[in-house]
């Protein structure tokens, strides 16, 4: 972050500046997921498949299924690292925002009219619109992903609004209750979890690696046999 600032010389640009280089820095660990992704989603015609063939016989689906991700080498607990990075990076970025908001001026501080060390929910007026703002990104950020990522987009309606609701509130909570600096940080960090996932659907695209219309077969027949 001190990096940043002597660059920057203002504290909100740092805190852009400094998201930017976080997602660049765990670019490879966002390739990993995304690639982990798509094998799920690559994968999921033969899990179908094994609920038709052993409708009923849970064991058989389970064991079919451990065998799949061992062959593919699918890890399901991939998706939770990011957030578990996320969260790190937050804890630290709390402890060193708060130091620089200590020791800064009063012109490094204020940033598109609005004071980095201000918390909107005890200063109030114009410092409002950093969780507002910080909502809008996160739902922006959960829509494209429901959309567009490639796992996101083949899961369940509970899943994707339940997703979405969880985003948005704890986004709005967050920037509430602690300083803007990190609402800033929170905003420019689903923001540019957008443009990347926007990339990486260009550089791997999901079409190559998965067969869809096998997946859509697949589906029916689940569907069919739930029906009897």
């Amino acid at each position: 972050m001190d990096f940043c600032d002597s660059i920057c010389g203002n504290y909100g640009l740092a805190i852009i500046l400094f998201t930017l280089l976080s997602k660049i820095i765990l670019l490879p660990l966002s390739i990993w997921v995304h690639y982990n992704g798509l094998t799920m989603v690559r994968m999921m015609p033969k899990i179908n498949w094994l609920h038709v063939n052993h409708y009923g016989d849970r064991d058989a689906i389970s064991e079919g299924q451990a065998k799949l991700y061992k062959e593919e080498k699918y890890s399901p607990l991939a998706g939770l690292i990011p957030i578990a990075v996320q969260l790190i990076l937050l804890l630290g970025l709390v402890e060193v925002i708060r130091n620089l908001i200590a020791r800064g001026s009063g012109n490094e501080l204020m940033f598109l009219g609005i004071n980095l060390g201000w918390v909107p929910s005890e200063r109030g007026g114009i410092s409002i619109i950093v969780p507002i703002l910080a909502a809008l990104s996160a739902l922006v950020m959960t829509v494209t992903q429901n959309q567009s990522q490639a796992l996101q987009s083949e899961q369940g309606k509970l899943n994707k609004y339940s997703m979405l609701v969880i985003c948005v509130g704890l986004s709005l909570y967050l920037g509430l209750f602690v300083s803007a600096g990190i609402g800033l940080y929170w905003i420019a960090s689903n923001l540019f979890s957008v443009i990347q996932m926007y990339l990486l659907n260009w550089a791997i695209p999901p079409k190559k690696h998965v067969d869809y219309e096998e997946l859509e077969k697949s589906r029916k027949a689940v569907a069919e046999i739930e029906a009897l």
